[in-house]
């Protein structure tokens, strides 16, 4: 009995011998005990068919019949090494003998299927085992209620808990059983898990929660984004006593990833290696992912990139971790680290990079103001790709790295961050153009020889781009690419981004023609009918430009034909009245504010609400007009009564 749960190949040996010793030397007849303390050795050692091997010794040698406890240890053998259909075929092999399945059978059948995912299965052999009549036992009702909650399978999952409530006694439910009553509830709603947990000590009360209770609660809490009541329940598993786990952590730290909080990720961290917490792979790249994070701080990420070297050497961290890290980096600016990670992990292959990889790294570059850099892994990149789409020499490379249009959508966005340089200038002359955006042009019209089709997000951040540096010629000649894109079919919000884009570079009145066309071709063209951003562009680019009367003729046609004007619109039309000369235009633009928007507060139906742009604005250009001190005076109450 010692020596069946030995992991040696001498303990097999020992069993071995003393079957033999019985016979030869004390002339004993073994008995079904030695020969299933050798299966079970056998099951230990994960040997199933040598165990299965020896039923036909059994009755060879020594006359013995397997038993039902015989095909209940043989089952166990094979569920160790996760053989369902070894197990299925030993299970009909009993019923072949008129050996009826008895609880034991069926749980370790139960199990197994649970084990390996056979979660219909599950239902099917639970099925078999009513029409047995085989009874259920709390560790029957325990794997069916498991199996509920992994499958998603709430019906089920109902009616077995229903069945606990009715058949187990009280005293037999084990904390198992409990820790799956609460993983169930917990799929239907949070406050159904946290009733349950609360009312233990009156329905269960020699039920203790333990670690795994509170770490199901955490998890549900989080991802019932409901951080308050986790905490609560973290100092419930604290008054406990109960030392929190690396899950425990694990959950916490994943909850702040969510929010994006990697200050609040680490100091987590470090709490939990104060506890002498040894931190897993989960956990590791759970902290480099939220370095993707905008609220991350570089000195956050240097602070996560000692941890990840601290443990890097025992712990895995995936491509994603790494390229999120690079990311943060990245967004930072941060060239020189992004380059040595880079090199520390990619290069030598420890971590395969792929294209997100070279992005960021392409990105760090550019953010760190060194465009050549940024370019010289760029052609290299483009070298590459051309090597992975030619069959000749598509075998001889190492890896499969090919650019796409995210990659070109979100390095043309990057380079359309303006610099200082070229923001003030409207240019119509190539040789004054940003270097960024001559930049993003040459990037730009590589797409179409690697045969990679450029979408609305591509053409969107390179007329992002001509309007941020105010580059006419550059943006000319993409609208002309756009017109004779076979492949694209242009929606409105590539319109407005063209829009935006004429609005910036000074070109009031091509801004009016691309507002003619829409609104001539939406009766046909339904996805293409001006939207609400569509009308902020316009009244934007007519108030900047002089064009104060296209304007009023625009809001005149909007008004007839019932445009489901916003707060933005209204902004945007008030600002263009006030810029008009003289105090006229400010007049009519007071008055739309009085007569069709709403207090702020007080929302009325069919009455965008009144912000506090709109009301600023106002003041702005009243005190630009140089209004009497008074009435600057009663427009400053009227503000402070709106606003208060």
């Amino acid at each position: 009995m010692l020596t069946r749960h030995g992991k040696r190949s001498q303990d097999l040996d020992f069993i071995h011998k003393v079957i033999k010793d019985m016979k030869s030397k004390l002339q004993l007849t073994p008995t079904h005990f030695e020969y299933h303390a050798l299966l079970y050795a056998f099951g230990i050692q994960r040997l199933p068919d040598k165990a299965y091997s020896l039923l036909d010794q059994m009755k060879r040698d020594d006359n013995l019949k397997p038993t039902l406890h015989t095909y209940n240890t043989l089952l166990g053998c094979y569920k160790r090494t996760n053989n369902i259909n070894r197990a299925e075929e030993i299970l009909a092999e009993m019923k072949a003998h008129k050996i009826k399945p008895d609880i034991v059978t069926y749980n370790t059948m139960l199990h197994l299927l649970l084990r390996t995912q056979e979660y219909n299965r599950v239902i099917e052999m639970y099925n078999s085992m009513q029409a047995e009549k085989v009874r259920p036992d709390i560790y029957t009702y325990s794997t069916l209620l498991d199996a509920a909650v992994k499958s998603g399978n709430q019906h089920f999952g109902s009616k077995i808990y229903e069945q606990i409530s009715k058949v187990c006694r009280t005293r037999d439910v084990d904390l198992n059983m409990v820790n799956n009553m609460i993983r169930f509830k917990a799929n239907n709603s949070l406050n159904e898990a946290l009733d349950l947990y609360y009312d233990l000590p009156s329905i269960y009360p020699h039920i203790r929660p333990d670690k795994v209770t509170f770490n199901i609660l955490l998890d549900t809490c989080f991802k019932s984004n409901n951080p308050a009541r986790a905490y609560m329940i973290f100092n419930d598993m604290e008054k406990a006593k109960l030392k929190p786990d690396v899950v425990t952590y694990g959950t916490l730290i994943d909850a702040e990833a969510k929010l994006g909080n990697l200050r609040g990720s680490l100091q987590l961290f470090q709490s939990m290696c104060d506890l002498s917490i040894e931190p897993n792979d989960r956990i590791l790249n759970s902290l480099a992912n939220i370095a993707s994070s905008k609220s991350a701080s570089f000195s956050d990420v240097k602070q996560l990139l000692d941890v990840i070297k601290q443990y890097q050497h025992k712990l895995k961290l995936d491509t994603k971790a790494y390229n999120a890290l690079m990311y943060g980096l990245a967004q930072k600016g941060q060239s020189n680290q992004a380059q040595n990670l880079y090199d520390t992990v990619f290069r030598d292959m420890s971590c395969k990079p792929d294209i997100a990889t070279f992005t960021h790294l392409m990105l760090a570059y550019i953010n760190d103001d060194k465009l050549d850099d940024a370019l010289e892994i760029y052609y290299t990149l483009r070298e590459h790709h051309k090597k992975c789409t030619q069959d000749e020499t598509r075998s001889k490379v190492k890896i499969l790295v090919q650019l796409d249009t995210t990659f070109y959508s979100t390095i043309i966005a990057a380079l359309s961050r303006n610099d200082v340089h070229h923001t003030m200038i409207s240019s119509e002359d190539p040789e004054e153009s940003s270097p960024r955006l001559i930049a993003a042009m040459k990037i730009f019209n590589d797409m179409r020889p690697l045969q990679i089709q450029p979408t609305v997000h591509t053409y969107t951040a390179m007329l992002h781009a001509c309007g941020q540096y105010r580059d006419r010629y550059v943006l000319d000649q993409v609208h002309k690419l756009i017109k004779v894109d076979l492949y694209l079919d242009p929606d409105i919000a590539i319109y407005n981004a063209i829009m935006d884009a004429y609005n910036r570079t000074g070109d009031g009145e091509k801004v009016l023609d691309i507002w003619q066309t829409l609104s001539m071709s939406a009766s046909q063209q339904s996805h293409l009918a001006p939207d609400q951003t569509t009308v902020s562009i316009v009244f934007d680019s007519c108030g900047h430009n002089g064009l104060i009367q296209h304007a009023q003729s625009i809001w005149t046609f909007l008004k007839r034909t019932q445009f489901r004007l916003n707060t933005n619109n209204y902004s945007s039309y008030i600002e263009c009245l006030c810029r008009a000369r003289g105090r006229q235009g400010w007049d009519t633009a007071f008055d739309i504010v009085k007569q069709e928007m709403s207090i702020p507060g007080k929302p009325q139906a069919g009455k965008p609400v009144l912000d506090e742009k709109t009301v600023n604005t106002l003041i702005s250009f009243a005190k630009k007009k140089s209004f009497e001190h008074s009435e600057i005076e009663g427009l400053e109450q009227w503000r402070k009564k709106l606003l208060a």
